[in-house]
């Protein structure tokens, strides 16, 4: 095929990278001969062209700099051409390679914030128009391009178009009204999903636009791929009447549930509950204004000097074994840890563990549970991320994977500080019982975490180890 590439027109070009970019199969030579070719008929390719080849390179983690430059120059002289989709497409792709150019992003968001007025068109829905100014937003906070000006005409256009859409909600559910939910599932459905029929999701802060619910075990965040099990969605339902948080009734709005959480894991999780509360929360998400900490218990003592994991998270929708992977062509994550503990396993001392606070900076699938996979301290009774023998070990002390999303900190409509906090549910409190302390300051954490008189503390206000919590740590 490369060989022929020469035959080819521009759009075949640009087809041909978007198709192997879509199916994931990075074959440099391929792509380096795309990109070089072209360079030789800039002049022929369209908007079209120029956003696929963009994607397509940014996708499979190849930076073909010659092509990417070439492309920045493009944009730069002729944006005023391109659709606020294509501008979006390539600020994404920019932002993914980390191409240093914040002029040039800065240029493309006022562009995108111009063709996005008030005035939604036939070429532009109002869907389109919120996806757009939330993916700018994402790729100029990610390269350190977000200035205070773009930032509050992004977000105010954005919400303003969250307003209409809740009026249009509003008129759907007055003229169609969504059907009631069905009854909580018997008991039986609980034993057979690992979960705990005494243990009911609760509304941690309610406001008129956004609330926090806390997650038990087994319970499943039906908001995307998933939908099986003991639903989430359905508590909510049952909770809320639909003039009262209409968008939690609606599946093709993901019911109002901004992030996800583990089926097996608990803690607390963002709902908005009309889509001004919705976009809020999800501007703030894509803009790092969320804090998202949890707590886990790991194998291995961690070193106290790791303290972020800055690896691509790749999300490879496999049945039954890992669904995420560290890879190239994944999407930027990073996890920053702070080392609480080290700890043996009561009556094995060979086996020893770490109670480790988390924040992630971004929130791809299994984000946390493949990061410490990777650096070789995965997180206790993990059955995708270890290796059987030892999943089968620490279900015999803890019933399932120790990871508990602690505390949200996010802000209310009105921009005010918010902070929801879980304690260690019981079955976690439990399972620690098990872990004796390698030294006195991780005797300490471990009497902190396992009451549950105590309230937890903000990520950035708890205090880690210094070093090994023992001499003799081998």
């Amino acid at each position: 095929a490369v060989r022929h590439l020469h035959e080819f027109m521009p759009q075949n070009l640009s087809n041909t990278a978007w198709a192997f970019a879509t199916l994931g199969i990075r074959d440099e030579p391929l792509m380096a001969a795309i990109a070089n070719e072209s360079l030789h008929m800039l002049a022929q390719l369209s908007e079209r062209d120029f956003s696929a080849l963009a994607w397509s390179f940014s996708n499979l983690a190849l930076e073909q700099e010659p092509f990417m430059n070439a492309l920045a120059l493009q944009v730069e002289f002729n944006m005023n051409q391109f659709a606020p989709r294509s501008l979006t497409n390539m600020a994404w792709s920019f932002a993914n390679l980390s191409v240093d150019n914040k002029p040039l992003l800065q240029a493309v968001a006022a562009e995108v914030l111009s063709k996005t007025g008030d005035g939604i068109t036939a070429a532009l829905s109002l869907e389109d128009a919120v996806t757009n100014l939330k993916a700018t937003a994402w790729a100029l906070h990610f390269t350190g391009a977000l200035t205070n000006h773009l930032d509050e005409g992004l977000r105010g256009r954005l919400l303003h178009f969250a307003a209409q859409r809740d009026m249009e909600l509003q008129a759907k559910i007055r003229s169609h009204p969504p059907p009631p939910p069905p009854p909580a599932p018997p008991r039986e459905v609980f034993a057979a999903q690992g979960a705990d029929p005494e243990a009911q999701p609760a509304i941690v802060i309610d406001l008129p636009d956004l609330c926090v619910v806390h997650k038990p075990p087994g319970w499943e965040v039906d908001s995307a791929d998933v939908g099986t099990g003991i639903l989430l969605s359905e508590f909510l339902q049952r909770h809320f009447p639909p003039d009262e948080a209409p968008l939690v009734h609606f599946f093709e709005h993901q019911f109002g549930m901004v992030h996800r959480l583990d089926r097996v894991s608990s803690g607390l999780l963002l709902v908005g509950k009309t889509f001004v509360g919705f976009h809020n929360l999800g501007w703030q998400l894509n803009t790092g204004r969320l804090a998202r900490e949890y707590i886990v218990v790991a194998h291995g003592w961690v070193d106290p000097a790791l303290r972020l994991i800055d690896e691509k998270v790749l999300h490879i929708h496999a049945e039954g074994g890992r669904e995420s992977r560290i890879s190239e062509q994944g999407k930027p994550s990073q996890t920053l840890l702070t080392t609480l503990g080290h700890f043996s396993l009561r009556n094995h001392s060979d086996e020893r563990f770490s109670l480790v606070a988390i924040q992630i900076r971004t929130g791809r699938r299994h984000q946390i549970r493949a990061h410490m996979a990777h650096v070789g301290h995965p997180t206790v009774t993990d059955g995708k991320y270890m290796a059987r023998e030892l999943f089968v070990r620490d279900r015999q002390w803890c019933p399932r994977n120790f990871l508990h999303r602690y505390r949200l900190g996010f802000l209310d409509m009105a921009g005010r500080p918010q902070e929801a906090l879980a304690a260690l549910p019981l079955d976690l409190r439990t399972a620690m019982s098990n872990l004796l302390a390698a030294g006195p300051q991780s005797a300490e954490a471990l009497t902190e975490w396992v009451s549950d008189a105590n309230q937890p503390q903000a990520w950035a206000k708890l205090v880690g180890l210094s070093g090994y919590d023992s001499e003799a740590h081998g």
